[in-house]
């Protein structure tokens, strides 16, 4: 498939949920949020869909989402989201279209949320919606001192694995601190609200110089598993606690909150892996 075919594809189910919103008197409206709604979506984004449904017909209507998605395209895989509080269907359709469709109470239209795209609007509800959601950074900031602590003990699970000759989880672990890990910390400083972002799609989000980091990682990790060569792995690994450490202390900076671990503290995790790593 080409992107032509791809934008298509997404493009013909965009118009059959409006063409549903539009005829099912039990929907108030519908709008979409995410890439698609800010602009910068490519043609591989998914769509976020929200449907505004009379809050006498959500469970109702909540109930039909097996059929009223395979009515839109044929259904590949779908499952119910495990946000609680959230009734939602994140589902692959055919022609690779990946949807995310929310069903939202009517009633609950002016909580505050991000740049929306109004798609179908019967009841006035673009004067409705609330679209003055800010990230919060004091929750974020929470978050963030925990990830990095629990990181760095993290970071020494390569070690044990690699001394167990477990190369297979090894390796996930090592690619794990790269491109989720370390791609976080680094979309954070960009914008506090990429915290909530898919980590699929976080790179995307990132500048090229940050880009280019995680593939120079990433290569170094591939070619050293490959290789079974654990020397080279351990330069590797002390290079990306190196950028955990950069990162998580321009992310605290960003988010305005004191780094919650001492140069000691991260020299003294260093000079232990570089002791206990196997050669």
């Amino acid at each position: 498939m080409h992107d032509v075919d791809f934008i298509r594809e997404r493009d013909e189910t965009l118009a059959a949920l409006a063409a549903f919103a539009e005829h099912d008197p039990r929907i108030e409206g519908l709008w979409l949020q995410g890439s698609l709604a800010r602009g910068d979506a490519d043609p591989l984004s998914d769509i976020d869909a929200y449907l505004v449904v009379s809050d006498a017909a959500l469970t109702e209507v909540f109930a039909a989402r097996e059929a009223i998605v395979s009515d839109l395209r044929p259904i590949l895989a779908w499952s119910d989201g495990t946000t609680p509080g959230l009734k939602c269907v994140h589902a692959l359709l055919d022609g690779g279209v990946r949807l995310d469709l929310y069903f939202e109470a009517a009633s609950a239209v002016g909580e505050p949320r991000p740049v929306a795209d109004v798609r179908v609007d019967k009841t006035g509800l673009a004067a409705r919606l609330n679209t003055d959601w800010r990230p919060p950074f004091a929750y974020i900031g929470r978050v963030l001192e925990v990830i990095l602590r629990m990181t760095r003990q993290g970071g020494t699970w390569p070690l044990r694995t690699l001394r167990r000759g477990q190369w297979s989880t090894f390796a996930m672990i090592e690619l794990d601190l790269v491109n989720a890990q370390l791609a976080q910390l680094m979309a954070l400083q960009l914008d506090p609200g990429n915290f909530h972002q898919n980590p699929f799609s976080l790179s995307r989000r990132l500048t090229e110089a940050h880009r280019a980091t995680l593939d120079s990682l990433t290569g170094e990790v591939l070619a050293g598993v490959a290789a079974r060569d654990a020397r080279a792995l351990l330069t590797t690994h002390l290079k990306i606690l190196d950028a955990l450490v950069v990162e998580g202390r321009a992310a605290c900076a960003a988010l305005d909150v004191d780094y919650p671990i001492t140069e000691a503290g991260d020299a003294k995790l260093r000079a232990f892996l570089e002791r206990a790593w196997p050669a």
